[in-house]
């Protein structure tokens, strides 16, 4: 079974889900602003909807 590396600490999650939303075409604000909402509309905290963002761009979601 391969090991799966301990999960990056909390500011990298955000900073990494940021930059997702970055390459999209948002700006800076707009990008905080839409993870904040991605988070209130699925009833998790900021550090796991970005946690949720990173993964799925890893492939990590099934």
């Amino acid at each position: 079974m391969p090991v799966r590396p301990d999960s990056p600490p909390y500011g990298d999650d955000v900073a990494l889900a940021l930059k997702v939303l970055a390459a999209q075409g948002l700006e800076k604000q707009a990008a905080r602003a839409a993870l904040n909402s991605m988070a209130r509309e699925r009833g998790v905290s900021l550090t796991r909807c970005a946690a949720l963002v990173v993964a799925a761009v890893n492939g990590r979601v099934n």
